[in-house]
C-alpha cells in the first residue's frame, strides 16, 4: 500500500486521485514486497503521480496506457528540460507490466511474421523447448545458425523444407567454417543436425539427414581438464566474508559448486522446495528437463540453512539464490554464477586458465580420480549421460599413467 512509503494522510490522498489512483496501492505493495527502500519507493510513486496527472490532462485512462503513451510522456518531460533517466524509464515499464498483469492495460498482440521461413523458425524453437528440453541459451545459438542456413538456402529459390538435401547442409558448413573458428563451426553442425531431426519429426523429410552433416575435427582429449588443487579450493572458500549477506550467499554457491559439481544453470534454477531437509537430499534440475536427487553433504546443508534462515531476505520468489538489492528476484542468467566464481578467484589471487563456474565441476572430478575414484563414479556424480563425456578425465591421474606408459628408448624410468 502507499502508506508503506508515505505517512501523512494528505500525501496518501494525493496518490488516490487521477486515472492511476486506483492502482497505486497495488503497485506500492509490489515495491514493498520486492524490497525497495522507502526513499526509492517514494521516488517511483512520485513519478507515477506525475504520469497520472499527464494522463488526466490528455483525458486518458489507465486502460489507454501503452508503450506509445509512455514515449509521449517522456517527450513531454524532455520539452520541459526534465528528461527521464534510466531508472525512471524502468519504473514506467515496470508499472505498465503491473497494469497488464492485473488486467487493466491490454496486452499487445504480437505481430507474428507470416512468411514460411519465419513460421518454420518459430516451430523449430518450440520443438527444441518442448520436445527436447533445450535451455534458452542453446536455443538462441541454434536458431542463429539455422536462420543463417535458411537465408543461404533461400537465395537459390523458394523455401521448401522437403527439398533440403545433404549437399545443401554440407555446402553451408564448409562456407561457414571458412569464416568462423572451430568451436563455432561445431555449433553450426550441432544446430543443423537438430534442425534435420526437427524436419524429420514434422514429416518434411523422409530420411533423417543429421548423420549426413559433415563433422568438424575435434581433438578435445589432447589436453588435461583445467582444475584447482584442494588447497586452492580452500583458499577460494576462505576469501568469502560470511559476516555479510553477499559473502555468505556467495560462499554457499561456491561450496555447492565445489562439493556437488553442479552446473551454473542448475544453481540458478534451485528453489526452496528443492531442498529435502529431512531426507538430506537436494533436487537438481539438470539438462533436458531432468530432475535428479543428490545427497546433501553436511557442510553444504549447514551453509544452506545459514543462508535461508539468517541472510536471505523475505520475498515472494521461491528461488533459493536471489539478488540482494531490490527488486528481490532470482538470477536472470547463469553468467551471474560464473561472475561470482571469477570475482572469488581474483580475490583469492588464483589465476587458472579458465575462470567460469565449470572450473569447480572439473576440479571435483579431477580430485576424486586422484584420490582413487573410478570413471563410473565420476559419471554418476556429474550425471553424465554418455561415457565419452567422462572419458576426458581418464588422463588426470598422472602417477597411475606413469605405471602403464611405455618406456622411451634409452631413458630410464
Amino acid at each position: 500500500m502507499t502508506a508503506r512509503f508515505f505517512k501523512h494522510p494528505r500525501a496518501i490522498e494525493r496518490f488516490q486521485r487521477g486515472p492511476l489512483g486506483a492502482h497505486m496501492d497495488g503497485f506500492a505493495e509490489q515495491l514493498f514486497e520486492q524490497g525497495y527502500a522507502r526513499q526509492y519507493g517514494r521516488n517511483k510513486l512520485w513519478l507515477l503521480r506525475e504520469l497520472s496527472r499527464w494522463l488526466e490532462r490528455q483525458r486518458l485512462e489507465a486502460a489507454d496506457l501503452n508503450e506509445k503513451r509512455l514515449a509521449e510522456f517522456a517527450r513531454e518531460r524532455s520539452r520541459r528540460r526534465r528528461p527521464l533517466r534510466g531508472g525512471n524509464r524502468a519504473t514506467l515499464v515496470h508499472f505498465l507490466s503491473h497494469l497488464r498483469k492485473v488486467g487493466v492495460a491490454p496486452t499487445p498482440i504480437p505481430r507474428l511474421p507470416r512468411d514460411a521461413k519465419s513460421r518454420l523458425e518459430r516451430a523449430f524453437v518450440e520443438y527444441l523447448a518442448r520436445e527436447r528440453g533445450v535451455c534458452p541459451a542453446t536455443i538462441d545459438n541454434y536458431l542463429h545458425e539455422v536462420c543463417r542456413f535458411l537465408a543461404y538456402r533461400c537465395t537459390r529459390g523458394v523455401l521448401s523444407p522437403s527439398r533440403i538435401r545433404a549437399k545443401d547442409l554440407n555446402a553451408f558448413v564448409l562456407r561457414r567454417a571458412q569464416k568462423v573458428g572451430a568451436k563455432r563451426a561445431k555449433l553450426t553442425v550441432s544446430a543443423l543436425r537438430s534442425f534435420c531431426q526437427f524436419l524429420r519429426f514434422r514429416g518434411d523429410l523422409k530420411h533423417d539427414l543429421s548423420s549426413a552433416v559433415l563433422t568438424v575435427p575435434n581433438w578435445r582429449l589432447t589436453s588435461l581438464p583445467k582444475s584447482l588443487t584442494p588447497n586452492e579450493v580452500r583458499r577460494l572458500l576462505r576469501q568469502c566474508d560470511q559476516r555479510t549477506a553477499t559473502g555468505q550467499r556467495n560462499f554457499t554457491i561456491l561450496l555447492i559448486l565445489a562439493r556437488l559439481g553442479l552446473r551454473a544453470k542448475e544453481i540458478v534454477l534451485m528453489t526452496l522446495d528443492d531442498v529435502d531437509w529431512e531426507a538430506g537430499e537436494i533436487i537438481v534440475r539438470g539438462k533436458g528437463l531432468r530432475r535428479e536427487r543428490m545427497p546433501l553433504p553436511r557442510d553444504v546443508g549447514r551453509a544452506l540453512a545459514m543462508h535461508v534462515r539468517r541472510w536471505r531476505p523475505p520475498c515472494t520468489t521461491r528461488r533459493l539464490f536471489i539478488r540482494l538489492k531490490a527488486p528481490f528476484r532470482g538470477f536472470s542468467h547463469s553468467e551471474t554464477v560464473s561472475s561470482i566464481v571469477r570475482r572469488a578467484l581474483a580475490r583469492a589471487d588464483l589465476r587458472p586458465p579458465t575462470t567460469g563456474a565449470h572450473l569447480l565441476r572439473f576440479t571435483l572430478a579431477t580430485n576424486l580420480l586422484r584420490r582413487g575414484g573410478s570413471l563410473p563414479e565420476v559419471a554418476e556424480l556429474l550425471r553424465h549421460r554418455h561415457p565419452d563425456t567422462t572419458a576426458l578425465y581418464a588422463k588426470v591421474d598422472l602417477n597411475a599413467l606413469r605405471t602403464v606408459a611405455p618406456r622411451w628408448p634409452g631413458v630410464r624410468r
